[in-house]
């Protein structure tokens, strides 16, 4: 299991579009286009050229071609076992790989009502995160949140899976959640950032053992402009 993470230059007046949207796939190219935000567009872009260059890192594949399942989770046609999913927020894209399905989510932590965990937690999960105090209180939410949302991620199922219909709990070191009574579901939780929290899922218990490849602006110029 990778992790591979891209910081996003927000902030520089390039036209990024020009340099490296024909690099991408002809419908990712009419979904970036499709953005009036230009925060999302740079992250769909740019979302799009990290699976790139972990397609041709880990497979050696140049083209490929997406397609959806009836949840609209992506995968990739030739490579129908190559298990993926992104997540972008604020500067950072996110892309974790996988032998099995697997989920990943990044949020920028800010200030929220905690009512929220509430209405969309377990009981169990909402007391917790009330135990705590203060911006720890909101760290914890965002450490459930995530886990939520990858876990939701990993199944591939959409809004068909409600956030309060599973309950994550912590045995040892380990995060886990048992869905439908039978299959058990990991989580792991990265720093990679003080303002974000990051968590991934997966139903493989070695997700503790996850490799972090941090990707470089650099890095997509030379293999997708240079040729190196």
């Amino acid at each position: 299991m990778k992790l591979y993470a891209l910081e996003i230059p927000l902030n520089e007046k390039i036209n990024w579009e020009s340099i490296f949207l024909d690099k991408i796939p002809v419908d990712r190219q009419n979904k970036v286009q499709s953005f009036k935000n230009r925060e999302d567009a740079l992250r769909s872009l740019f979302g799009s050229l990290i699976v790139n260059y972990i397609l041709w890192k880990e497979l050696g594949v140049v083209r490929y071609t997406y397609y959806y399942n009836k949840y609209n989770k992506p995968y990739i046609l030739e490579h129908p076992q190559f298990y993926f999913n992104l997540s972008h927020s604020g500067k950072w894209v996110i892309c974790i790989t996988d032998l099995k399905e697997v989920g990943v989510d990044i949020e920028r932590v800010r200030g929220i009502d905690l009512k929220i965990a509430e209405r969309f937690f377990s009981n169990e999960e909402y007391m917790l995160i009330n135990s705590k105090i203060g911006y720890n209180q909101l760290l914890c939410f965002y450490e459930y949140w995530t886990m939520k949302e990858a876990f939701v991620k990993a199944l591939g199922k959409g809004l068909e899976v409600s956030l309060d219909s599973f309950h994550i709990k912590k045995d040892k070191r380990l995060y886990k959640t048992i869905y439908n009574d039978f299959y058990t579901y990991y989580f792991k939780l990265i720093n990679l950032d003080n303002l974000y929290k990051l968590a991934v899922c997966s139903e493989n218990e070695d997700i503790k053992n996850i490799n972090i490849e941090i990707v470089t602006i650099n890095k997509l110029k030379n293999i997708f402009l240079n040729g190196k």
